[in-house]
Protein backbone atom coordinates (compact mmCIF):
# COMPACT_ATOMS: atom_id res chain seq x y z
CA UNK A 1 0.00 0.00 0.00
CA UNK A 2 1.38 3.40 -0.80
CA UNK A 3 0.25 5.87 2.20
CA UNK A 4 -0.43 9.33 0.65
CA UNK A 5 0.65 12.97 3.10
CA UNK A 6 -0.90 16.16 2.54
CA UNK A 7 -4.12 16.83 0.90
CA UNK A 8 -4.82 16.79 -2.87
CA UNK A 9 -3.91 19.34 -5.22
CA UNK A 10 -7.03 21.49 -6.88
CA UNK A 11 -7.53 20.68 -10.17
CA UNK A 12 -8.47 23.94 -11.91
CA UNK A 13 -7.26 23.25 -15.47
CA UNK A 14 -7.05 20.28 -18.29
CA UNK A 15 -5.36 21.57 -21.77
CA UNK A 16 -3.35 19.37 -24.30
CA UNK A 17 -0.67 21.25 -26.33
CA UNK A 18 -0.07 19.21 -29.71
CA UNK A 19 -1.35 15.90 -28.33
CA UNK A 20 -1.28 12.60 -30.35
CA UNK A 21 -2.56 9.46 -29.73
CA UNK A 22 -2.96 6.55 -32.58
CA UNK A 23 -3.78 3.10 -31.86
CA UNK A 24 -1.52 0.52 -33.64
CA UNK A 25 -3.07 0.28 -37.56
CA UNK A 26 -5.68 2.90 -37.06
CA UNK A 27 -6.18 6.40 -37.67
CA UNK A 28 -4.87 9.02 -35.37
CA UNK A 29 -7.56 9.48 -32.78
CA UNK A 30 -6.08 12.90 -31.53
CA UNK A 31 -3.48 14.68 -34.22
CA UNK A 32 -1.81 17.50 -32.55
CA UNK A 33 -4.70 18.43 -30.98
CA UNK A 34 -4.40 21.59 -29.03
CA UNK A 35 -7.33 21.99 -26.70
CA UNK A 36 -8.18 23.82 -22.81
CA UNK A 37 -11.23 21.99 -21.63
CA UNK A 38 -13.91 23.75 -20.21
CA UNK A 39 -13.80 23.54 -16.50
CA UNK A 40 -16.69 23.13 -13.56
CA UNK A 41 -18.47 21.86 -16.13
CA UNK A 42 -20.91 18.56 -17.18
CA UNK A 43 -19.22 18.02 -20.66
CA UNK A 44 -20.14 15.93 -23.19
CA UNK A 45 -17.64 13.96 -25.32
CA UNK A 46 -19.37 13.93 -28.61
CA UNK A 47 -18.07 12.40 -31.63
CA UNK A 48 -19.15 9.44 -34.26
CA UNK A 49 -18.79 5.85 -33.22
CA UNK A 50 -15.69 4.92 -33.22
CA UNK A 51 -13.62 7.78 -33.06
CA UNK A 52 -12.28 7.57 -29.49
CA UNK A 53 -14.01 9.11 -26.92
CA UNK A 54 -13.25 6.30 -24.24
CA UNK A 55 -9.39 6.89 -25.41
CA UNK A 56 -9.93 10.48 -24.98
CA UNK A 57 -11.21 9.75 -21.62
CA UNK A 58 -8.27 7.41 -20.98
CA UNK A 59 -5.84 9.74 -21.93
CA UNK A 60 -7.70 12.49 -19.22
CA UNK A 61 -7.29 9.73 -16.55
CA UNK A 62 -3.93 9.10 -17.09
CA UNK A 63 -4.62 5.62 -18.09
CA UNK A 64 -2.79 6.11 -21.59
CA UNK A 65 0.13 7.92 -22.31
CA UNK A 66 0.23 10.17 -25.62
CA UNK A 67 2.84 9.31 -28.55
CA UNK A 68 4.15 12.94 -28.45
CA UNK A 69 2.71 16.09 -27.22
CA UNK A 70 1.64 17.51 -23.91
CA UNK A 71 -1.50 16.47 -21.36
CA UNK A 72 -1.77 19.60 -18.73
CA UNK A 73 -2.73 19.50 -15.46
CA UNK A 74 -2.57 22.94 -13.65
CA UNK A 75 0.06 23.62 -16.11
CA UNK A 76 2.32 20.65 -15.48
CA UNK A 77 3.21 18.05 -17.73
CA UNK A 78 1.73 14.62 -16.34
CA UNK A 79 4.23 12.51 -19.08
CA UNK A 80 6.70 14.58 -17.21
CA UNK A 81 5.83 13.45 -13.90
CA UNK A 82 7.18 10.20 -11.92
CA UNK A 83 4.61 7.97 -10.51
CA UNK A 84 4.72 9.61 -6.85
CA UNK A 85 4.19 12.99 -8.40
CA UNK A 86 1.18 11.84 -10.43
CA UNK A 87 0.18 9.82 -7.96
CA UNK A 88 -2.42 12.27 -5.80
CA UNK A 89 -3.69 13.79 -9.50
CA UNK A 90 -4.69 10.44 -10.08
CA UNK A 91 -6.53 9.57 -7.09
CA UNK A 92 -8.37 12.74 -7.60
CA UNK A 93 -9.68 11.75 -10.92
CA UNK A 94 -12.51 8.94 -10.56
CA UNK A 95 -12.98 6.81 -14.00
CA UNK A 96 -15.90 4.20 -15.09
CA UNK A 97 -15.09 1.81 -17.39
CA UNK A 98 -18.46 0.29 -18.90
CA UNK A 99 -19.24 -3.27 -17.51
CA UNK A 100 -15.34 -3.60 -16.53
CA UNK A 101 -13.15 -2.37 -13.51
CA UNK A 102 -14.47 -4.44 -11.05
CA UNK A 103 -12.49 -7.31 -9.45
CA UNK A 104 -14.19 -10.91 -9.49
CA UNK A 105 -13.05 -12.96 -6.74
CA UNK A 106 -14.00 -9.59 -4.13
CA UNK A 107 -17.59 -8.56 -3.56
CA UNK A 108 -19.68 -5.35 -4.23
CA UNK A 109 -19.01 -4.53 -0.78
CA UNK A 110 -14.90 -5.17 -0.93
CA UNK A 111 -14.84 -3.76 -4.18
CA UNK A 112 -15.87 -0.43 -3.48
CA UNK A 113 -13.92 -0.23 -0.23
CA UNK A 114 -10.66 -1.03 -2.32
CA UNK A 115 -9.49 2.49 -3.32
CA UNK A 116 -10.03 3.75 0.33
CA UNK A 117 -8.58 0.96 1.75
CA UNK A 118 -5.23 0.47 -0.70
CA UNK A 119 -4.89 3.99 -0.73
CA UNK A 120 -5.07 4.35 3.01
CA UNK A 121 -7.16 7.55 2.09
CA UNK A 122 -9.94 7.56 5.06
CA UNK A 123 -9.74 4.97 8.32
CA UNK A 124 -11.56 1.79 7.79
CA UNK A 125 -15.02 2.79 9.66
CA UNK A 126 -15.21 5.87 7.40
CA UNK A 127 -14.66 3.81 4.29
CA UNK A 128 -17.72 1.39 5.81
CA UNK A 129 -19.53 4.46 5.94
CA UNK A 130 -19.07 5.86 2.36
CA UNK A 131 -19.99 2.10 0.73
CA UNK A 132 -22.98 1.38 3.16
CA UNK A 133 -24.50 5.38 2.26
CA UNK A 134 -24.37 4.42 -1.48
CA UNK A 135 -25.90 0.91 -0.80
CA UNK A 136 -28.50 1.61 0.59
CA UNK A 137 -29.27 4.86 -1.31
CA UNK A 138 -29.63 2.94 -4.56
CA UNK A 139 -31.13 -0.17 -2.59
CA UNK A 140 -28.45 -2.87 -2.93
CA UNK A 141 -27.70 -4.17 0.39
CA UNK A 142 -28.93 -7.46 -0.90
CA UNK A 143 -25.80 -7.61 -3.20
CA UNK A 144 -23.21 -6.46 -0.93
CA UNK A 145 -22.04 -9.81 -0.29
CA UNK A 146 -21.94 -11.48 -3.75
CA UNK A 147 -19.51 -11.33 -6.21
CA UNK A 148 -19.46 -9.80 -9.81
CA UNK A 149 -20.06 -12.61 -11.53
CA UNK A 150 -23.43 -13.74 -9.32
CA UNK A 151 -25.37 -10.23 -9.49
CA UNK A 152 -27.68 -8.92 -12.27
CA UNK A 153 -26.34 -6.49 -14.96
CA UNK A 154 -27.60 -3.80 -14.17
CA UNK A 155 -26.21 -3.81 -10.10
CA UNK A 156 -22.52 -4.21 -11.82
CA UNK A 157 -23.08 -1.59 -13.50
CA UNK A 158 -23.78 0.65 -11.04
CA UNK A 159 -21.19 -0.41 -8.78
CA UNK A 160 -18.42 0.24 -12.13
CA UNK A 161 -20.16 3.70 -11.87
CA UNK A 162 -19.73 3.69 -7.84
CA UNK A 163 -16.42 2.38 -7.36
CA UNK A 164 -14.50 5.52 -8.41
CA UNK A 165 -16.75 7.94 -6.45
CA UNK A 166 -15.53 6.34 -3.17
CA UNK A 167 -12.77 8.24 -3.18
CA UNK A 168 -14.52 11.63 -3.91
CA UNK A 169 -12.98 12.55 -7.37
CA UNK A 170 -12.41 16.69 -8.30
CA UNK A 171 -12.61 15.04 -12.19
CA UNK A 172 -15.15 12.21 -13.24
CA UNK A 173 -14.61 10.24 -16.31
CA UNK A 174 -17.85 8.63 -17.21
CA UNK A 175 -17.88 6.30 -20.24
CA UNK A 176 -21.31 5.19 -21.77
CA UNK A 177 -22.73 5.70 -18.03
CA UNK A 178 -26.32 4.92 -18.89
CA UNK A 179 -26.12 1.82 -20.83
CA UNK A 180 -27.67 -0.93 -18.40
CA UNK A 181 -29.49 1.10 -16.28
CA UNK A 182 -33.00 1.93 -16.28
CA UNK A 183 -34.58 5.16 -15.81
CA UNK A 184 -35.11 5.38 -12.14
CA UNK A 185 -31.03 4.24 -11.64
CA UNK A 186 -29.92 6.35 -13.96
CA UNK A 187 -31.74 9.38 -12.37
CA UNK A 188 -30.65 8.49 -8.88
CA UNK A 189 -26.86 8.23 -10.03
CA UNK A 190 -27.91 11.53 -11.83
CA UNK A 191 -28.51 12.82 -8.59
CA UNK A 192 -25.56 11.40 -6.59
CA UNK A 193 -23.35 13.53 -8.89
CA UNK A 194 -25.02 16.74 -8.14
CA UNK A 195 -24.74 15.78 -4.47
CA UNK A 196 -21.04 15.14 -4.84
CA UNK A 197 -20.75 18.68 -6.76
CA UNK A 198 -22.28 20.44 -3.87
CA UNK A 199 -20.92 18.84 -0.76
CA UNK A 200 -17.76 16.47 -1.79
CA UNK A 201 -15.61 18.84 -3.91
CA UNK A 202 -16.60 17.47 -7.54
CA UNK A 203 -15.89 19.62 -9.99
CA UNK A 204 -15.20 18.39 -13.61
CA UNK A 205 -17.17 15.90 -14.96
CA UNK A 206 -16.72 14.02 -18.74
CA UNK A 207 -18.91 12.24 -20.10
CA UNK A 208 -19.58 10.02 -23.52
CA UNK A 209 -23.01 8.92 -24.33
CA UNK A 210 -25.30 8.82 -27.07
CA UNK A 211 -28.20 8.62 -24.72
CA UNK A 212 -30.20 11.50 -25.57
CA UNK A 213 -32.43 10.88 -22.86
CA UNK A 214 -30.16 10.16 -20.14
CA UNK A 215 -28.26 13.80 -21.27
CA UNK A 216 -31.61 15.57 -21.07
CA UNK A 217 -31.62 15.51 -17.69
CA UNK A 218 -27.80 16.81 -17.42
CA UNK A 219 -27.27 20.68 -17.93
CA UNK A 220 -24.10 20.41 -20.04
CA UNK A 221 -21.58 21.28 -22.64
CA UNK A 222 -20.52 19.83 -25.40
CA UNK A 223 -16.98 18.80 -26.81
CA UNK A 224 -16.50 17.36 -30.55
CA UNK A 225 -14.04 14.47 -31.40
CA UNK A 226 -13.78 15.13 -35.33
CA UNK A 227 -10.88 14.38 -37.58
CA UNK A 228 -8.00 14.15 -34.61
CA UNK A 229 -9.31 17.37 -33.24
CA UNK A 230 -11.31 18.49 -30.54
CA UNK A 231 -13.99 21.52 -30.43
CA UNK A 232 -16.17 23.46 -28.31
CA UNK A 233 -19.65 23.97 -28.94
CA UNK A 234 -20.82 27.31 -29.52
CA UNK A 235 -24.06 28.94 -28.32
CA UNK A 236 -25.15 29.09 -31.98
CA UNK A 237 -24.74 25.43 -32.50
CA UNK A 238 -22.15 25.59 -34.51
CA UNK A 239 -19.03 23.89 -34.51
CA UNK A 240 -15.93 26.36 -33.60
CA UNK A 241 -12.37 25.10 -33.27
CA UNK A 242 -11.31 26.18 -29.61
CA UNK A 243 -7.18 26.39 -29.32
Amino acid sequence: MIELSGQAPIIKSLKFEGLFFQHEANDPILMNADFDFPTNENVLIQSVQGAGKSTLLQILGGLIVPQSGKYLINDSSIVDMSFEEFLPYRLAIGYTFDYGGLINNRTIYDNLMLPLLYHKMVEVEEASRRVMEVLKYFDLEKFKDERPAHIPGRVRKIACLLRPMMTHPQVLLLDDPSVGLGQETALKFIDLVNKHRIERGLKHVFISSYDEKFMSHISHVTVHLDGGLLYAHPLDGNKAVSL
